[in-house]
Parts: structure tokens; sequence; C-alpha cells
């Protein structure tokens, strides 16, 4: 039964890992338990129709074997829960590897069988092992906790809602919030959408989680990415200690070991070169009773002639105190306050901040009508190159600290002077 378990996970997890980014080898305890429950299972499912034509009492007895088989089956899945190192999530692996992979062990199986030469059977083996290595591993994994000297900014395409991933210079990395829905839904967006952006990016792990505010297009897909990617901090602006979402994360982040910490105007850290500063808000003199949008944590990050800016959900208000207090730079990208609506993005604000890049994080067809046009004429009276993820998908920039490079998921690239 061993041998079969190996036999089977060997064939079937590259398929696993290419086409749902999951790799598990549960299977080679579970077996021993799931298949005399699933014999179990079938044979009293078979036998109970004509035991109840002998007795009713046996008839019951033999469908409670049935389902003690079933229920069975259905507990003995939970073991991946008790040991979560049985199955793991990983980044499609490029389709060139898979194929090798089931060549090379064809030709391995093949020629082992017929008593074929002895060296080509172990290179073939050799070559089995060095891709399912591959796979498992994933050397992308290596070279991105490297980075690649440049800072990458992706504004990913959530929908209706935010989700930013940031590359740092040196392989540190930072997610400000994680998209979500703002109805009842079982499709969850971080782990459907947010989570496979992160692996095929090749990290395994995050550094830090930052959430603007705890509406659910912003931390509703975070449950999952903190589960998985285990950050070492989570940062929120002013707590919200009625708001079940938000503590119900907090609770999760330190039960992970990671530091839950609230970060106000002025905190600052410096991550691989780049500094990162806290903007807004200001530390409450109230207790906030439910989450608003004027308290988002709005934060800029400044590379060398480079200021990326990250606005969350906040409105007019919050924007004449940004005019005061973020100083200019060569080249800006801002990500435009709350999906392009009317509540933002004044004019005095837009002339001030000067952005050369402004992208707008709305889903297609929004019942809200973001952008709102007159919104968008104004970014382009300062000057900015607009980008929206409803129409261009997700928007990736790169820089050195003195250029931009940005490209979509549909193919536009622009690299403003």
């Amino acid at each position: 039964m061993f041998a079969a378990s190996v036999a089977a996970e060997a064939v079937l997890f590259p398929i696993g890992a290419l086409l749902f980014s999951r790799v598990t080898f549960a299977g080679l305890a579970l077996n021993f338990v799931a298949i005399p429950l699933m014999a179990l299972a079938q044979i009293a499912g078979m036998v109970v129709v004509p035991a109840a034509l002998v007795s009713l009492p046996l008839a019951a007895a033999v469908g409670w074997l049935a389902h003690a088989g079933a229920a069975g089956l259905v507990w003995s899945a939970d073991l991946v829960r008790f040991a979560p190192a049985l199955t793991f999530r990983l980044a499609p692996p490029p389709l060139g590897i898979v194929i090798l992979y089931y060549c090379a062990l064809a030709c391995w199986w093949s020629w082992r069988s017929s008593g074929g030469a002895r060296g080509f059977s172990r290179a073939c083996g050799g070559l089995v092992i060095a891709s399912a290595l591959w796979i498992l591993v994933d050397p992308r994994t290596i070279l991105a906790a490297r980075g690649d000297g440049r800072l990458h900014v992706t504004f990913l395409d959530v929908g209706q809602g935010d989700s930013i991933f940031v590359r740092f210079p040196r392989g540190s990395t930072l997610l400000v919030d994680a998209g979500g829905l703002a109805f009842s839904s079982g499709f969850d967006i971080g782990d459907r959408v947010v989570a496979p952006v992160i692996r095929d990016a090749g990290f395994r792990r995050l550094d830090f989680v930052a959430l603007t505010h705890g509406d659910p297009d912003h931390i509703g897909g975070a449950a999952s990415i903190v589960g998985e990617f285990r950050p070492k901090e989570v940062w929120e602006g002013i707590p919200v200690p009625r708001s079940a979402p938000l503590t119900a994360l907090r609770t999760q982040t330190r039960a992970s070991g990671a530091r839950w910490a609230n970060v106000y105007r002025g905190d600052h850290t410096v991550v691989d070169g780049v500094e990162i500063v806290a903007r807004h808000p200001e530390i409450a003199d109230w207790e906030r009773q439910k989450v608003r949008n004027d308290d988002s944590l709005v934060l800029e990050l400044r590379w060398r002639d480079v200021s990326v800016l990250l606005t969350g959900d906040v409105g007019k208000s919050v924007e004449r105190t940004l005019t005061e207090t973020i100083p200019p730079a060569r080249l800006r990208v801002m990500k435009i306050p709350h999906h392009g609506s009317l509540t933002s993005s004044t004019r005095e604000f837009v002339d001030a901040m000067r952005p050369t890049i402004a992208v707008v994080s709305a889903g297609r067809a929004n019942h809200f009508g973001h952008p709102v046009p007159d919104v968008l004429d104004g970014y382009r009276a300062a000057g900015a190159e607009i980008f929206r993820t409803d129409r261009d998908g997700a928007v990736s920039v790169e820089t050195d600290g003195v250029s931009l490079d940005v490209h979509t998921f549909n193919g536009r690239r622009v690299s403003p002077p």
C-alpha cells in the first residue's frame, strides 16, 4: 500500500503543482486509514438495502457502519491541520520542467523494467530527481530573496478594492491591503488572486503587511494572506475595537507569532534603503466606533528621486493636511484616493502632489461609477499618465530611484523621462 501511494504521489504531484499551486504528501500516511474506511463505507452502503429486507435493526447497524466509514474519511482529511508541512502552496512550475519530469520518469521506468543500460537509467533517474526538486524548492525563491536592486510596486487587479505588492531592492516585501468583496461570498480574493501573485514572484513569506483601514474591499483577503505567508509585522492605523474583522486579524496575527503595530503620522522605517513614511493618520483622541475612510493609513515610499504615495481611501479634508506635509519629488507614483471617487482628489491636492503616474484601482463596470471622469481629468491636467486596473489589469512600476518603467497586464508600457 505504501509503495502504491508513493507511485501515485510521484505521478500526480507535478500536476497538482501546475494546475492547483499545491503539493501534498498527506496521502502517504492517510491511505493506510482512508482505503480501509472507503472499503467499509462502500461495502456497508451496498449491504444496507438488502439488509433492510431482512431486518430494520440490522439495516440500521449496517448503515451506522457506512456512516462511520464516510465520517472517518472526512475526519482523516484534517491531518493536514495538525501536520501542515505535509501540504504547501507554491508557484506553478514552468511547463517545460513538468514535461522534463514526466519524460525522464517514463524513460527511467521503461529502461529499468527492460533491463537496459544502467548508465542511461541512472541519468534519467537523476533528471527525475533534479526536476522534482526544481518543482518543490523552486530556485526562483532564492533569487527573489536577494532582490534585483530595483524597487517594484504592483497595483493588483482585485476588482473594486485595493491591494499593492511592493518588492524592495534587496528582496524585502510589503503588501498594502489584500482586496476583498463588499458582500458575502465564498470567493476569497486573498487566496485566489493576491496569493498567486506573491508566489509567482518567488516569495513564500512576507516581511510586512499594511492594512490601510478595515473596509472589506481592503482587508477581506487578509486572513488567508496572513495564514499562508506569515508576515513578520502587520500594520494598521487607528484601531477600531468594535470591528470584528480587524479583531479577528489581530488575534490571528499574534497567534502566528507576528507583531501587530499601530502606525501613525511621522512613523518611519527604512527597508533596503527605501524610506517608508506614514503621512496619516494622527493618533486618535477618541475611540473609533466604526471604520472610517478618513482614518486610512497613508504611506509614502521615498527612494532617491522617486516617491510612491499610497493613499488608501482618504477624503478631501485629509488631503489638505497631506498637501502641507508631503515634500515634492521629481518623479511621483500615486494611487488615486478612494478608487477615483468625488470624495477625494481635489484640484489643490493633485496640483501639489504633481504625480507623474496616477493609478486607480477599481472594478470593471462597478455600480459606484468609479473612477469619475472629472477626477481623471484633474490628474491629466496636472500632467499625470493614468492607469486603471479595470482596463489595464495589474499595473507594475519598476524604478532604480532615478527613472520609472511602468507596464501593465494587457501590454501597455510607459517610461516617463
